[in-house]
């Protein structure tokens, strides 16, 4: 396995609000990264598979919000890695609500998802 011949991708999120966030890849992995994007923007959604560099794969979404769907957006809990807040929840929750049925995870957005009882 070569650098070139596998999809090498790593996603890091914000620790905290503010903080930088990092897409890194070789090549083929940007360009994948690219093509799903162009996918997300036609079809609404797209899923690949990426390696990390321990060789690990995982999946990959890229999904598509309307404009008009803000109230979804604002239901997703936020993307940061550390904590922040009051709350030791891992997550910093500006939109939270008492229905219960926020902090959604992003992956409630997609259209393979099932949620399990």
């Amino acid at each position: 396995m070569t650098l070139n011949s596998t999809n090498f991708l790593h996603i890091y999120a914000q620790h905290m609000p503010h903080h930088e966030s990092f897409i890194v890849g070789n090549t083929s992995a940007l360009l994948k990264l690219r093509e799903m994007i162009d996918e997300a923007l036609k079809e609404g959604e797209a899923t690949r598979d990426f390696t990390a560099s321990d060789l690990e794969d995982y999946q990959t979404f890229v999904m598509k919000i309307a404009d008009e769907e803000i109230a979804l957006f604002e239901s997703l809990e936020m993307p940061y890695t550390d904590q922040y807040g009051e709350v030791n929840s891992h997550i910093f929750f500006v939109n939270e609500t008492q229905n219960g049925s926020t902090p959604r995870s992003p992956i409630t957005l997609s259209k393979n998802y099932k949620r399990t009882p």
